[in-house]
């Protein structure tokens, strides 16, 4: 979905030349790691790709093809010789992910890059809860843990955190949270319950709807009379788009702001900007979602073109940027005393690294926090209200 652009050459050159000035950037202005490491016989870092190149799925195994080139894509613009990347087939299978696992550690790779399917990296983490080799997951399920596991994939919790704030600055403190039953989706709801409170907000009440659309109507009067009696401020829809959210939002429309000023806001977790028939519907215009930061998308996508010659898989930036943000580290690290030291300690750094779609950062939980910008709906059409940062304040 794209949204109206200033047109001009002066534009495009502009962000032409801060695109290639990424490269300077990651190579350490905005990641100034400051820890060092021991390692005067081998400087190499060795990474592990686990992508499913090899799934009989064909879109499976196209996103394989494209996360392994936009990681090799990574080492060449870093032009950095110590990065050592390996390729290991999981085919988009759990047990074939256990075994290229388990390859990866015997060949003495140091770093994991992927999985992508969430279940693979589950799977994973059940299998070697005390693993000792950081992964860096392409996943975007927060409800994953493991000792030392990243998730990198923009996770719904993280649209969330971008949109409660966004709302706790426009003086909106009172949040609901709707969405679909699923087995995951009370873990979801507690992260997501968990972030209203970490930007001192109120969670007001929770509410799930069934696969059953003709209940809706009677669960719409209910969430009426609790949005009333608990005096909320903004209803979060958890759930992906389809017809159960929108006929319930159309149930709800006459206390929104779709319909009168003052109304309840609505916010939307699941990538609506994909979805035709929620950008249409009427009662969700003057909602708000979330988009990745586009500035930099498109010099991405011409330089991967003119390297491999296809069009990149939408979520191939997730390799390019786990691949840029190790040579940051190895780029700011140097000779250490201490043979102890974890030379992956600088994924913390607070300053963050600069990612295709925007910066991003690991927190305590080890679940990446990426600035988005924030869209309102309106007539069919994302408007931005809020650009996102280029830096972590």
């Amino acid at each position: 979905m794209t949204m109206t652009k200033t047109k001009g050459p002066k534009k495009r050159y502009f962000f032409l030349i801060i695109f290639l000035l990424i490269i300077i950037i990651l190579n350490g202005c905005i990641s100034n790691v400051q820890e060092e490491y021991k390692n005067s016989k081998d400087k190499k870092i060795k990474i592990a790709l686990l992508l499913p190149i090899g799934s009989k799925d064909n879109n499976l195994s196209r996103l394989g093809k494209s996360l392994r080139d936009a990681a090799f894509l990574a080492k060449q613009d870093l032009a950095n010789n110590f990065l050592e990347i390996r390729t290991y087939d999981t085919y988009g299978i759990n047990q074939k992910g256990i075994l290229a696992y388990k390859l990866a550690l015997e060949e003495k790779n140091e770093i994991i890059v992927g999985p992508f399917l969430s279940s693979v990296t589950m799977e994973i983490s059940n299998q070697f809860p005390f693993n000792s080799v950081n992964i860096l997951s392409l996943s975007d399920d927060p409800t994953i843990v493991g000792r030392k596991i990243f998730i990198l994939g923009d996770t719904v919790v993280n649209r969330a955190n971008n949109l409660i704030q966004y709302a706790m600055n426009n003086k909106k403190y009172r949040f609901a949270l709707i969405g679909p039953v699923r087995d995951n989706n009370n873990k979801i709801s507690s992260l997501i319950s968990n972030k209203i409170l970490m930007n001192r907000g109120t969670v007001t009440f929770t509410s799930y709807y069934s696969d059953d659309i003709s209940a809706i109507s009677d669960l719409a009067q209910e969430i009426k009379n609790k949005i009333i009696q608990t005096n909320t401020d903004v209803v979060i829809f958890t759930g992906k788009p389809d017809k159960r959210m929108a006929h319930l939002a159309a149930e709800l429309a006459d206390i929104t702001v779709n319909k009168i000023n003052k109304g309840i806001q609505i916010m939307g977790l699941n990538h609506w900007e994909n979805s035709a028939s929620i950008l249409s519907e009427p009662a969700l215009q003057k909602a708000w979602f979330t988009m990745p930061d586009q500035r930099f998308r498109s010099f991405y996508e011409n330089k991967f073109i003119n390297k491999f010659g296809y069009i990149p898989h939408p979520k191939s930036n997730l390799a390019y940027d786990a691949v840029a943000s190790l040579g940051v580290l190895h780029k700011n690290l140097t000779n250490n005393e201490n043979d102890y030291f974890d030379k992956f300690n600088g994924l913390f750094n607070r300053n963050g690294f600069i990612g295709i779609d925007g910066i991003f950062r690991f927190n305590n939980d080890r679940i990446a926090e990426k600035e988005l910008s924030i869209i309102e709906l309106i007539s069919g059409k994302p408007k931005m209200l809020k650009q996102a940062k280029s830096r972590f304040q």
